[in-house]
């Protein structure tokens, strides 16, 4: 048993390392957003003042510019977060209430690796917050019961989940339709109702894992823990919304996957991927 489990976490290990290399990440000047480990990072610089009186103050005055100045870098990068299909962070930190947590938020933000010491007596600091922090407070709360997946198209029967074992998720395929991430993207039918989105959700499930996953390739996708094992794998056929983040499904489809929903629960888990060019 103990060697079982330990092949499963080096597995899992591999896994989530082989997945973070195809990894949906906006990269940027000053840090990046990685929509597929949910963190975004920011860089700051800092240089040595000249009125320091020692080595050691110069230093320490130095990081704690490197510091705020990525800090500072953090809050115009989350600042463009995509949010929705119409909607990213800087229209939700319009809310005094919702700015001020986020930006309190980010002053917890950890430094990552060890500061970078540069030629010109500058030093580069690293500083990461995780998306579940601002899933967190951006996320409406768990008021609400788990709507029931919608109805096939035309009233038919879902179609059965498939018979070659339990379902464990569902990829959802989007590669060549120009589709973008988002915190908290929709699956809709061919009719633009959502048959994945708000209501649809555990909102724990969500804030900790984020409402989709997302990856480069059908091979890292299906190692990614969120749905690896028997994955559902659909083909979008469009997007929609201004910010091209919401796909749209075959309502074919749409009853494959209201079928593995009813038998395996995989939408109210988040168990969902989309797959990006």
């Amino acid at each position: 048993m103990r060697n079982f489990m330990k092949n499963y976490i080096i597995a899992g290990i591999i896994a989530l390392t082989f997945a973070s290399s195809q990894g949906v990440v906006n990269q940027m000047d000053k840090g990046s957003i990685n929509y597929s480990d949910r963190t975004i990072s920011a860089i700051g610089i800092g240089f040595v003042p000249v009125n320091a009186v020692n080595a050691g103050m110069a230093r320490r005055l130095a990081l704690r510019t490197a510091k705020q100045d990525a800090l500072r870098q953090l809050i115009e990068i989350v600042n463009g977060v995509t949010l929705t299909s119409e909607t990213t962070m800087s229209n939700a930190m319009v809310d005094d209430v919702i700015s001020t947590k986020v930006q309190g938020f980010i002053r917890g933000a950890r430094q990552v690796g060890d500061p970078k010491y540069l030629s010109d007596t500058s030093i580069e600091v690293e500083y990461s917050v995780p998306m579940r922090g601002i899933s967190d407070i951006i996320l409406p709360p768990a008021n609400t019961a788990i709507a029931s997946s919608a109805p096939s198209a035309g009233g038919a029967a879902p179609a059965p989940a498939p018979t070659s074992g339990a379902v464990t998720g569902v990829i959802i395929d989007a590669r060549g339709l120009n589709a973008r991430p988002a915190m908290a993207p929709q699956i809709l039918d061919q009719q633009g109702s959502a048959v994945y989105g708000p209501g649809k959700y555990s909102r724990e499930y969500a804030v900790t894992n984020g409402v989709v996953g997302y990856s480069k390739t059908l091979e890292a996708a299906q190692k990614d823990p969120r749905v690896m094992g028997n994955p559902l794998i659909l083909k979008g056929i469009s997007t929609a919304g201004a910010n091209r983040t919401d796909i749209t499904i075959s309502n074919a489809d749409v009853s494959k996957l209201d079928g593995a929903n009813r038998s395996y629960n995989v939408l109210q888990d988040c168990r969902v991927l989309i797959l990006l060019d």
